[in-house]
């Protein structure tokens, strides 16, 4: 036990017991997407989420073409391991899970005191995962964990001030998928009382130049290749709004993010918000724009789209469910600060 206890990273990050009970939430979560998901997958397939092999051979349909990230780090270590395509991707599937966690974790240390809590806590993410990932999802992508990783890191990069990392985040996230442009706005939402000064234009333009420059670098390579790279859908949404089943409606609107998002509903209609002030709780406002993107340039019904969202969402909820009287949640001194 005394091993298990150790901090062998430091003390930012967890002991060891908590790395392993984050892998083996890992495999369990990843288990049960290789049941539903991974099994069933066309890797082979070149206009679907599955088309691992068209990517790599620069045949897939725009914009899965311009996911090259998971693609290409699956070649290579499908060339070092020599394992089978589908057991590879559940083991970087654990892996990107089991950063998810840990990542969380370091979020969580920037909104509540007890890092012994949030140890124990990180894994509540899990629970919106499981029904946007799993139970309402209808559809594979190879990019979706990886979206993830990247949206949860580039928060805790943004409200911890390390620009230089989030920076290099937004480069590798923005190959892997267009999602990686919210931390753009979550930045500018952040710095929403400084939006116009030296510092914070700067780091914006610089934002912007390394995603315009990532995809028209993208499309140069593959111009040839069919489809189009943002497709406008917001009429097709609305004609999706009058057509659809009720009970689906309802079945989408209520357990989307888990039914996280009502007690966030909760959370504004109650008016416990003004106990939060400032940028640390503006931010997660950026699951308002995440939403309105997906109605007017995605499709609406697909919860997979609503992925980037998840972090905002559950931290929104969890500062609401830190005003009970009997809560552990104890929130950082900063997000109580009167501005």
């Amino acid at each position: 036990m005394n091993i298990l206890n150790k901090n062998i990273l430091g003390k930012k990050f967890p002991p060891l017991l908590i790395h392993l009970y984050y892998f083996f939430i890992a495999c369990t979560f990843c288990y049960i997407y290789l049941q539903k998901f991974i099994s069933e997958a066309n890797f082979n397939s070149a206009c679907d989420g599955g088309s691992i092999y068209a990517v790599i051979t620069g045949i897939a349909c725009k914009p899965v073409q311009f996911s090259v990230l998971i693609p290409f780090l699956f070649k290579f270590l499908l060339i070092i391991t020599f394992l089978k395509d589908k057991l590879l991707f559940v083991l970087i599937s654990i892996i990107i899970t089991y950063f998810i966690l840990l990542s969380f974790y370091l979020l969580l240390n920037c909104y509540f005191k007890s890092k012994a809590h949030n140890c124990w806590l990180a894994p509540i993410i899990i629970y919106p995962m499981i029904w946007n990932y799993v139970i309402l999802n209808g559809q594979f992508f190879f990019i979706d964990f990886f979206v993830l990783l990247v949206i949860i890191l580039g928060f805790y990069f943004i409200v911890t001030g390390k620009f230089l990392s989030l920076l290099i985040l937004l480069f590798i996230g923005t190959l892997n998928h267009l999602s990686s442009g919210y931390l753009i706005i979550a930045y500018l939402i952040y710095n929403y009382k400084n939006i116009l000064k030296q510092k914070v234009v700067i780091y914006t333009l610089a934002m912007l130049i390394v995603y315009i420059s990532v995809y028209y670098i993208l499309n140069e390579i593959y111009r040839q290749n069919a489809g189009y790279f943002i497709i406008y859908f917001l009429q097709n949404n609305i004609m999706t709004l009058k057509h659809l089943s009720v009970h689906i409606f309802l079945r989408d609107m209520i357990f989307n993010f888990g039914g996280l998002h009502i007690f966030l509903i909760l959370y504004f209609v109650s008016g416990e918000w003004k106990k939060f002030k400032g940028p640390m709780l503006y931010i997660n406002y950026t699951v308002i724009p995440c939403i309105l993107i997906v109605f007017i340039f995605f499709t609406m019904n697909d919860m997979r789209n609503y992925i980037s969202g998840i972090p905002f969402i559950l931290i929104g909820c969890l500062l609401y469910l830190s005003n009970s009287e009997n809560s552990f949640l104890k929130p950082v001194d900063k997000l109580l600060q009167k501005n």
